[in-house]
C-alpha cells in the first residue's frame, strides 16, 4: 500500500512548528499525531493537517527518495532535511539533540531520530566544507545542555523536524535548518 505525505502545522501558545507524516488517509495521520502528542504530554496543542505529497514544491524534490518512503517505510513521522527525506526509523516522538565537532574543532548540532541520521546530516553538511575525509565523534547532548542554554530547545526536538540545529539570539533560541 502507498501511504500519502501529510504536512502539520502544530498550534501552540509559543508559535506555530511544521512536521511531516507518512500515513494511508487524513485520519490515520490525525491519531499518529495525537498519539505524538500524548507521548510528549502536549495537552494544549492543537493541529492542521494537509496532504502535500502532490503539490510539494520543487526544491523538496519527491522523486525516487520519497516514493520509496511512502511505498516501504512505516507510518509516521519522517522529516525533509539537507539529505533529503528521511522516516524515523522507530516510534520516536521527541528527537534527540546530537553534538560533534567539524574538522576546525567548530561544534556541530543535529536534532535527529538517532545517531546515524545525525551523522548523515554532519556529514552531508561538512563533506563539501572539509574537503577530507574526517570522524566524527557524535554525542547525544539532549540532557546536558545547560538551563541558560537550552532556552526553547525542548520545543525545537518535539517539532519532530530533523536537521542540522543551531542556538542563536536572532532566532530566539534553538532552530533547524
Amino acid at each position: 500500500m502507498r501511504f500519502k505525505l501529510f504536512e502539520c502545522q502544530i498550534l501552540q501558545n509559543s508559535g506555530t512548528s511544521i512536521c511531516h507524516i507518512v500515513s494511508s488517509d487524513m485520519e490515520h495521520a490525525s491519531i499518529l499525531i495525537e498519539d505524538h502528542f500524548v507521548a510528549l504530554g502536549l495537552t494544549e496543542a492543537r493541529y492542521k493537517l494537509q496532504r502535500v505529497d502532490e503539490v510539494l514544491p520543487e526544491e523538496w524534490g519527491g522523486g525516487a527518495e520519497l516514493d520509496e518512503i511512502l511505498e516501504n517505510a512505516p507510518a509516521g513521522l519522517v522529516s525533509f532535511t539537507d539529505i533529503g527525506w528521511v522516516a524515523h526509523t522507530a516510534p520516536v516522538h521527541k528527537l534527540r539533540l546530537f553534538a560533534s565537532e567539524d574538522s576546525r574543532g567548530i561544534p556541530i548540532y543535529a536534532a535527529a531520530p538517532n545517531k546515524g541520521v545525525a551523522l548523515a546530516l554532519m556529514v552531508n553538511t561538512q563533506l563539501p566544507r572539509a574537503g577530507q575525509v574526517y570522524t566524527f565523534d557524535i554525542r547525544d547532548v539532549t540532557d546536558t545542555i545547560v538551563e541558560p542554554e537550552r532556552k526553547n530547545l525542548d520545543k525545537v526536538l518535539a517539532a519532530g523536524q530533523a536537521g542540522i540545529a543551531e542556538c542563536d539570539e536572532e532566532h530566539d533560541g534553538w532552530w533547524v535548518w
